[in-house]
Parts: structure tokens; sequence; C-alpha cells
């Protein structure tokens, strides 16, 4: 479900504001003066600090060099009032300085804290939009907006993994009051001009380069992998880009999020389908996701193919070879159906819908541009008669997957046991490994059920006397704790720490088995973990549930998105970001969300009120 790219490099960028004409098309009126209520003092004014770089400085021959990228400052041209049209662009521009908090996900008692930056774009008062990959694992933000020194702490509000965007608010009410926001535009064209602002390593002050758009269509952004609609420009997106904004025709069209690496004058952004996307989801106060419609199909171009199943000339579509248990396609949907068209728009047989004249994206572009709670529209041929089948969106596509998707904003699951180390099967473990065995990858494709709901591998060994014989042994999937099942990991943890046997016997698919001397174990784990330098012989997580509940602590009040109507034309849409390990790297692909990094509310902010408006959609990152 999720490819990885490995000579991609993430350049996690975005940006976007909203302009008064934007809030009147969904309803929102603008506040016409400051709240009645007393500011927040801000805080005192920092001078500008070097930016800190989200990775290495760019090798040779990279986007840089294309003489269409060379800085916009000697080109503006100005109104005969000696106005600067991109001015009112350049004050709604930010620069985002961050600390993150990370775990090694083999080792995950061990973290480590960095600084970073990206850019961001003022989209109301105090909310600044910026990249997910930007904001992730932050425990501490601040906003820098453009020709100010003056920082303003902030924390984030809503986060969204698969999309790779962030909603940020700065904790002083009033901080960014009087900016006056952008307009959000549509779907660009290709060969349309775009500028793209943002902090980009190597200097403090704004930074603007220009290219056109060369591409548009789904690509898996790196932040998580996500497959979502992305735009390709030849503008040159830097470490730093991440999350500033990318304008055309005075208007955003997209938010600058990854590079291509190894290549030249590559770069990509998130565009106005998947930007509106979020905005809509979140009205809700949380973030959704996107939803899976519970089938997998495949292209009919090969002629036998086609012979076989009787399609003429003239018809095109997708056969259905998977369907999911317990899915919205269950008993609808059947292996041997041919899918033709998605919401009325005909499917061809490479799987692709023509959204504009002469313009090709994949089908599934369709679904993510439906709303968790919406239902989506599919017609079928099966033995030779038309059907129309309407399957509702009912949950996030993560729900449907056995291995979930990479997770941030917490510690890593871990239990440590006669110095096995056990975790819960993601994303981020298969990433971590090197090279991924068959039967690991087989699961990504497979969905939860009534006996599993998420599987259990034993990562690696801490090697002592007492688990002599297993120190080589990594990557195994248990699946029986004496000869019982494992449904989860919550399972499989209790089922080690409820048992009174002298022996535990951990099994494998093909029976090959570990026994613990369970006293044994117990009394040289102490020594064992002190020994590896590990402070805890399980995860926060886990320690929480042998804790009496903590009293209730109030959650922040979310804050309300105004979102936009979807463009008139359709459109398409991400891969997981990639941030490189440099000191002042941001974090990366993308998708949902883990618990999102807020900090409580300050009592006195405003909340901009989201309206209902029509749902929306979702490349690939440095």
């Amino acid at each position: 479900m999720r490819q990885t790219t490995l000579i991609t490099r993430t350049f996690l960028c975005l940006g976007l504001a909203i302009s008064p004409s934007l809030l009147a098309e969904i309803n929102i009126t603008p506040p016409l003066s400051p709240p009645a209520t007393q500011a927040v003092t801000p805080a005192p004014a920092v001078p500008a600090e070097p930016a800190v770089s989200e990775a290495p400085a760019p090798v040779a021959n990279e986007v840089e060099a294309s003489t269409s990228n060379t800085p916009l400052e000697d080109e503006v041209v100005t109104t005969p009032d000696g106005f600067d049209p991109r001015a009112k662009i350049k004050d709604a521009v930010v620069k985002v300085h961050v600390v993150q908090h990370t775990y090694d996900t083999l080792s995950p008692w061990n973290s480590d804290s960095q600084k970073g930056s990206g850019s961001g774009l003022i989209i109301a008062d105090n909310l600044i939009l910026t990249n997910a990959h930007v904001a992730s694992d932050a425990t501490f933000l601040e906003i820098q907006r453009h020709s100010e020194t003056k920082r303003y702490e902030a924390e984030v509000v809503y986060i969204s993994h698969e999309s790779d965007l962030a909603i940020l608010r700065t904790k002083d009410a009033s901080a960014y009051k009087d900016v006056t926001p952008l307009e959000l535009g549509d779907l660009p064209k290709m060969q349309q001009s775009v500028e793209v602002y943002g902090f980009p390593i190597g200097g403090n002050t704004l930074s603007v380069t220009r290219g056109v758009v060369s591409r548009i269509e789904k690509q898996n952004y790196v932040h998580t992998g996500e497959n979502l609609i992305a735009v390709q420009v030849d503008a040159a997106i830097n470490f730093g880009n991440s999350g500033g904004p990318v304008i055309s025709n005075g208007k955003v069209i997209g938010v600058a999020m990854q590079s291509g690496f190894l290549t030249e004058n590559i770069g990509y952004m998130i565009p106005t389908p998947i930007i509106r996307h979020v905005l809509a989801d979140v009205k809700d106060g949380k973030v959704d996701g996107y939803g899976f419609h519970g089938f997998l199909a495949q292209s009919m171009e090969n002629p036998a193919m086609r012979r076989k199943y009787g399609l003429g000339d003239t018809q095109t579509g997708m056969l259905v070879h998977k369907v999911y248990k317990n899915s919205p396609a269950d008993g609808k949907v059947q292996i041997g159906d041919i899918v033709t068209e998605i919401d009325g728009h005909k499917i061809e047989n490479n799987g692709t819908v023509e959204f504009r004249p002469g313009e090709f994206i994949d089908h599934t572009h369709y679904i993510d541009m439906h709303q968790i709670g919406e239902s989506i529209a599919f017609k079928i041929l099966r033995n030779g008669q038309e059907q129309l089948v309407n399957l509702p969106l009912d949950k996030p596509g993560k729900e449907y997957l056995l291995v979930k998707p990479n997770q941030y904003d917490k510690q890593p699951t871990y239990f440590i046991f006669g110095g096995l180390v056990f975790m819960p099967l993601n994303q981020d473990v298969i990433d971590s490994m090197d090279g991924t065995p068959a039967r690991i990858g087989a699961l990504t494709y497979e969905s939860p059920d009534e006996k599993r709901s998420e599987a259990v591998i034993l990562t690696k060994v801490l090697p002592a006397d007492i688990n002599k014989d297993y120190h080589h042994d990594n990557n195994l999937l248990i699946e029986k704790v004496n000869g019982e099942s494992i449904r989860d990991f919550n399972d499989f943890y209790q089922k080690i720490q409820s048992s009174n046997t002298d022996y535990i016997t951990l099994e494998t698919s093909d029976h090959y088995q570990l026994v613990i001397d369970r006293k044994e174990a117990i009394e040289r784990q102490p020594k064992i973990l002190a020994q590896y330098g590990v402070n805890a012989d399980r995860s926060k997580e886990l320690q929480a549930i042998a804790q009496p509940p903590a009293t209730p602590v109030a959650e922040p009040v979310p804050a309300t998105i105004p979102a936009a109507p979807a463009p008139a034309t359709a459109v398409v849409q991400p891969a997981p970001a990639v941030i490189p390990a440099a000191p002042l790297v941001m974090p990366a692909p993308v998708a949902t969300p883990p618990a999102p990094l807020v900090v409580p509310p300050q009592p006195v902010m405003p909340q901009p009120v989201i309206p209902q408006i029509p749902p929306a959609v979702g490349g690939t990152q440095p």
C-alpha cells in the first residue's frame, strides 16, 4: 500500500492564507475589531537567529542551477503609485522555528531533540498553515513573520499527517490580527507560472523563486507515503521552504512540500484540492483523514484479459481482485467485477480518469476528494450486466490496515522481557528494517479481522546468558503465547504479564519457538536493562496501564479553520517525507494522525468558525 522512494529527499514545506472574499464564500465573517477579551502579553522580542536548516546543504547540480529559478527581487513590477503587488504576499509568509523530540524506532527508549525550521502562511488572524513534517513531534514552536524580528510562541491545533499539512496557532491572540490573508486559488494548469515563497537554508530573509507547472498526478507523499495528488514545478524548492506558499496570479495554489533528489529543477507542492479537503475535514474539531472504499482493482490493458471478460473495443474498466472483509465493499462488490465508472467519470483500462481535457489522473483521486461519512458511486459490470453500487466511506482507510502507517507525536510502543524486545508491527518498524522479509511485506496488504487486529514482532534481542541461542533472532512475527493466539499487542502484553507458568513459549507462524524461563527473566531483567542503558522495560503507554488514571486535564479548545469550496474543475494528489538527518532537519512523508501536539489554549484566543462546505482531495518529499 505504501511505497518508499529511497532516492527522494524531502523539502517539507506548506503555507496558505484565506482572503476576506474567500471567507465570504464559505459564510465566515471576518472579525471587524479585536476581541473584547484581554490579549495575552506578547513574548519579548527575540533577535532573529541563523536559520536552522532542515537538511544538509544541497549537492551540486541541485535545482538552483536553473536560470528560471533566479530570485524575483529584481523583477518586481510596481503599480503607478509605487506599490509592490507582492508586498501583501510577503506580509503573510512566516518562518516556523521548531524544536522536535524524536525517538529511535528500534530502540524507542532512546530519544533526541533537534532544532529546525520551515515556512508557513498566515490563514486568519493568529492561525498559520505549514507542513505536518515541520510541526510533527514538536515540543516548542515559534513563529516569525517576514520583515519582523519578533517571534511568537505557537502550538499545534490540527495536524493531518496523510496530507502533510498542519495548522498552528500563536499563543498571543492578537499577534497577526492586522495581517491580510491571501486568496486560495484553483488547481493550476500545465505550464502555468508559479512563485515559491519561503525561508530556505542559507539565510534569514524571505526567498522567492520562479518556475512553471510541469506535471500533475497522484504521488506518494514522503511524510507518510499516502498517495495523493501533487503538482510538480521547476521552481527551486530547498530545505526550509517546507510549508511556504506557492503563488500564481496573486493567489495561493499550493504549499511547497518536497524536492527531487539526484534530479534538477524538480520540486513538488500540495495543491489546493488537498488543502481544501483538510480545511473541510477539521470543521468538526478533529482530523479524520481519507476514506477507503474496500476493494483493490487491476488494469485491463491486456488483450487476452479483455477478451475473456467480454469487453468490446469501446468498453474500459478495471478488474476487482481483492475485497476487504467488513469494508464498505464487502457484500456489494465481488472479485471478478469490472469497475467502469467512478462518480460518473469513465475509468480507462489503465485505471485513470480524464479529469480535465487531455489530462488523466488515477481514479482513486475521486475517492480522496470525499470526506468520511460521504458515499461514492461506482458503475460495475458483473456477468455482462451493468450495476450501480454506492459505497459509504464510513471510517479512515488506515483502520482497514493490519499494518498501521507511520506514527508521530508519541513514543513507539515496546516491551522488553528476558532481553527480547517486542513491538507492534507498523510502517515505522518496516522502514527501519534492513530489507523487508516477504512474510512481513505481505502483511501490509492484509486487513484486521476477528482473530487479529495487530501483528506483534520481535525486533531484536539484547544478548544475555538467559536468551542464549536467540541473539541473532530479529524481525520474527509472534503468533502465539503458550499456545494461545494473539489478537493485538496489548493482548500479547497482558498474556506475558498474567502468565504464572514456569516457562513462556513464543511461536511464529511456522512453529519456530522461543522458550523463556519466566522467573529467571523477571529476576535478571534489571541487570540486562542496566547493561544496555535502557531506562524502562516498557513504553510510557504500557506503563500507564498499570497506573491509576490521572486527574483529567482540560482539552485545548480546537480552532475552527476556515474552509474553501472545491474548485469547479476536478483535481488530482502525495509520497512519504524523508527528513534529512541533519541537526536542523524537519521531521518527515503524509495521513492518521497520532495524538496531535497541542498546548493548552489561551482563554483569550478567538476561534474562527468553520461552516459546512463541499469535500475536496490529496508527492514525494525530499
